[in-house]
């Protein structure tokens, strides 16, 4: 079980939301908190909230969907905060609906915020958790990248990114000898919060509470787990893709509602 009280937590996408939520869970643990986000008055309030409370917090405005304030972000947090021991790429963007039919500037903010902010987040920060031999790496992968969802096709090639990066990453630092730094990627289904506002939840899949779904993280980090799967059909999804010829778990997903989930999406 890693330790968490006295390291330095980073979390993207900190103003609200699961960040900020985890920032409490990762605070009630004893860790100082670096948040960042793109909304800086919103970011500031959280942060202010949380030292009220008499937690350790600072807070730097970025948009991670430019990879040259990843890298002067780097450079603050070093000079104001120290090395972090714990990276949590939390940030995410999801727009839904018919592939053709989304606009090509919101299609981009996905691939820049899911995919090219977590590959470059974790370039950034890797380096001095090599120096010291140990550290945590947290990636938001999602449910989604086990399966295709129709009106999702971006998101979810996002997210099978993910946990491709997330998996490859883990081995190769096993490889390198690297057996103090950890990964974690957390695969939810839909979360109750805004982004997914309108979604019809599958039989057997209930929106999961975002605390419950912070609090799995945590633990996960405490426990050096790999994967947080939730609820428990997720566990079973890739299993089930192996298992059963292509047409029959297509049509499993559908009698459960996935591949009609978004269909009622209406997000932020």
């Amino acid at each position: 079980m890693s330790e968490v009280s006295g390291k330095r937590v980073l979390i993207t996408g900190a103003a609200a939301g699961m960040g900020a939520l985890m920032a409490e869970r990762f605070a009630q643990e004893g860790a100082a908190l670096v948040l960042v986000d793109v909304n800086d008055a919103a970011l500031q309030a959280s942060a202010a909230r949380l030292a009220q409370a008499g937690r350790t917090v600072q807070a730097f405005a970025a948009d991670l969907a430019k990879p040259a304030e990843i890298r002067s972000l780097q450079q603050r947090v070093a000079k104001a905060c120290g090395p972090i021991d714990i990276l949590v790429n939390n940030a995410g963007v999801v727009t839904g609906g018919l592939f053709e039919e989304i606009p090509e500037e919101k299609d981009q903010r996905m691939l820049d915020v899911n995919v090219a902010a977590v590959h470059w987040m974790t370039k950034a920060f890797l380096p001095d958790m090599k120096k010291r031999g140990e550290g945590h790496i947290v990636n938001l992968g999602s449910a989604a990248g086990f399966i295709g969802v129709p009106r999702q096709v971006v998101y979810c090639a996002t997210k099978w990114f993910v946990i491709g990066f997330s998996e490859a990453l883990r081995l190769e630092l096993e490889q390198q000898g690297y057996a103090r730094i950890h990964v974690t990627v957390a695969c939810p289904s839909y979360v109750d919060t805004g982004m997914f506002a309108g979604v019809k939840a599958p039989l057997l899949t209930p929106l999961l509470k975002p605390g419950f779904v912070a609090g799995a993280i945590v633990q996960a980090v405490k426990d050096n787990a790999l994967f947080v799967k939730e609820p428990f059909i997720v566990k079973t999804t890739p299993v089930l893709k192996a298992l059963l010829p292509i047409k029959l778990f297509d049509r499993v997903a559908d009698r459960l509602g996935v591949t009609r989930s978004m269909e009622s999406w209406v997000g932020r």
